[in-house]
Parts: structure tokens; C-alpha cells; sequence
């Protein structure tokens, strides 16, 4: 692992997202390992919108991302869990989410997903897995329709 103390890497590559610290770069074979943590202080409970600030716990979230450099990238992502502190809300504890990057049970970023979806309508499903063998994207037909469904239908005339 190489160590990165140099935070300008991130607003280089990844300028739309904020809130993170990058612990460690590294590349193992074809994929560039990049340790990160989000730096937000509290977060808004998704039930009742109260700010939580007291940890619950905390552990590693892997997620695939944008190719860099024609190598795969893979986050490991050290999120916490809030306590939700209103007595009234059913949701007794939540994991953080980062703004642009992650979405609740997505095991790829924001910006993998829109590229995949963008493979889906340019060639479908089967095509659309033969194309991401050759990007370093490792995606299956299966993936790539799941995506497509995940689109809001267009507006009708």
C-alpha cells in the first residue's frame, strides 16, 4: 500500500464528490485499491430528518467504481452508524451515505452505475457485457438490464 497524504488526487479524479479522506492508495494486479473515509460530522436521520452525531458502529463498504487508467477501481469505504436520537422516529440506527457516490445496497458508485446504464441503451444486455470486457468493467447482462430498470421511464406525449 502506498500512503497518500496529498488530498488533491481525489478533487482530480473524483471532483463532483466531497466529504471524503483517502487513507491509502494501492494497486494488487489489475485493480487500484483506494481506502477512504467520510469526514461528515453528523447525519440526517432518512425517517424523521433529525441530525444524528452519536456512532453506533462502524465497518468496510467495497465499491466498485470508474475505470482509472485502464485498471479496475475498487473503494473501501469505512462508513458509520448513527444512532437516531427522536424517541418517536421507528428507526432506531442508519448508515451514513455519501452525496454522489454511494446509494443504499448499490455495490458500484453513482457514476459506474450511469456508465453501465449508458453501455444498456447503447447495446442492450448481452452486447452490453461483451463491451464491458474490453473497459475494465466487470459486468454481467444481468447487471446491465437491472440497471436499465432502475431508469425512470421517459415522459409521454
Amino acid at each position: 500500500m502506498v500512503f497518500v497524504g496529498d488530498e488533491q488526487f481525489w478533487d482530480l479524479v473524483w471532483p463532483d464528490v466531497a466529504g471524503l479522506g483517502i487513507d491509502a492508495v494501492g494497486v494488487v494486479g489489475d485493480a487500484v485499491w483506494i481506502d477512504l473515509h467520510a469526514r461528515q460530522r453528523t447525519v440526517a436521520c432518512p425517517s424523521c430528518g433529525v441530525t444524528a452525531s452519536r456512532v453506533h458502529s462502524t465497518y468496510m463498504r467495497r465499491l466498485a467504481d470508474r475505470p482509472l487508467g485502464g485498471r479496475r477501481v475498487l473503494l473501501r469505504l469505512r462508513v458509520r452508524r448513527f444512532f437516531c436520537d427522536n424517541g418517536l422516529c421507528s428507526r432506531r440506527t442508519m448508515t451514513e451515505q455519501v452525496r454522489d457516490l454511494t446509494s443504499r445496497y448499490q455495490r458500484r458508485t453513482a457514476a459506474l452505475a450511469r456508465m453501465v446504464q449508458a453501455i444498456g441503451l447503447a447495446v442492450g444486455g448481452r452486447a452490453g457485457a461483451r463491451l464491458a470486457g474490453y473497459l475494465p468493467v466487470r459486468t454481467s447482462r444481468d447487471v446491465i438490464l437491472g440497471e436499465l430498470r432502475r431508469l425512470p421511464d421517459p415522459a409521454s406525449a
